[in-house]
């Protein structure tokens, strides 16, 4: 914002508040407060994606994200362990989510800095359990293959206690790849980049 200003010599003066101190100051609260409104979206998205609620259900939990044609589920389709909370390393890295910086120019413009995980942080967190080197987080997003040969059924050989992969073939349906963490981390990244139009 520029204003002019008359001295008392009457000489008119332009001044740029964009340069002062209470400028700064108010971007700063308004880019934290709108930040902070931007992360918690993203986590919120990602705790109500059916993906996610499927998975965090585990073994007894149906196939809400029709990823399986609406049979068994992802816990048991995917292997993981009983125990195990797959979810969880995602929830850590979203909630490590931080305003790092805010960088102003002389012309009073701004640039917003963040630390947040990569979609390539978050397949490398996200490893198959019987595929070294893959993500399921990855595989949601571009098919994770065997549906025609899983089987659904309780036993104690299973990795979770349930769900077997048969070695002939039981079913023609194949796996449905579904958007998930890329988009919600690309739409992340989209909000923060608005943060830099906001007017004061």
């Amino acid at each position: 914002m520029i204003v002019r200003r008359t001295t008392a010599r009457g000489i008119n003066k332009l001044i740029d508040l964009r340069r002062s101190p209470e400028y700064i100051d108010s971007v700063n609260k308004i880019v934290e407060i709108e930040f902070a409104k931007i992360k918690n979206k993203l986590i919120s998205d990602f705790k109500r994606h059916p993906v996610t609620r499927e998975i965090e259900a585990g073994v007894n939990g149906n196939n809400i994200s029709k990823t399986l044609g609406g049979y068994g589920n992802l816990f048991t389709y995917i292997g993981f362990e009983s125990s195990s909370k797959p979810i969880k390393p995602i929830l850590r890295e979203l909630n490590d989510i931080r305003l790092t910086k805010i960088i102003f120019s002389k012309n009073g413009n701004f640039n917003v800095l963040a630390i947040y995980p990569s979609i390539r942080q978050i397949f490398d967190i996200t490893p198959l359990p019987w595929a070294e080197g893959r993500s399921w987080a990855e595989g949601i997003e571009k098919g994770i293959s065997g549906l025609g040969s899983y089987l659904n059924k309780s036993n104690e050989k299973s990795r979770s206690g349930k769900g077997l992969q048969t070695e002939g073939e039981i079913r023609k349906s194949g796996f449905s790849p579904t958007p998930y963490i890329s988009s919600m981390i690309k739409s992340f990244e989209l909000n923060v980049i608005q943060l830099n139009r906001i007017k004061i």
